[in-house]
């Protein structure tokens, strides 16, 4: 009777053993899925931060460009604002030497 009673026990026992197991596979399925998933979702990460990365070099050499080109002018307008200084001095000494005929001759006159 042991022997009947250690049978079904141990057949009862190996039934627990292959549910634990069964539930065990069934984990690893799900974690194996999940891992997957995460692995795709990594992936789309990985593209999403490539087109923002590229955006960004984008805008980044654009900012350059417009710096150049502010920089280009400004150095445009600092040599206009530098030929207008040196003939607006020509023209200062030129209005200068009229009026100091006029005035010579308005001595003249008054003499």
């Amino acid at each position: 009777m042991n022997n009947g009673n250690e049978g079904l026990e141990n057949l009862k026992e190996l039934e627990k053993l292959e549910l634990i197991i069964n539930k065990f596979k069934q984990l690893i399925t799900e974690q194996e899925s999940e891992i997957e998933t995460l692995k795709k979702e990594i992936a789309l990460v990985r593209e999403e931060v490539q087109v923002e990365k590229l955006q960004l070099q984008k805008a980044i050499n654009h900012l350059h460009e417009n710096i150049k080109m502010k920089d280009d002018r400004i150095r445009e307008l600092e040599q206009i604002n530098k030929e207008h200084q040196d003939q607006n001095g020509k023209l200062q000494k030129r209005l200068s030497q009229y009026e100091d005929k006029a005035a010579h001759y308005r001595r003249k006159a008054v003499l």
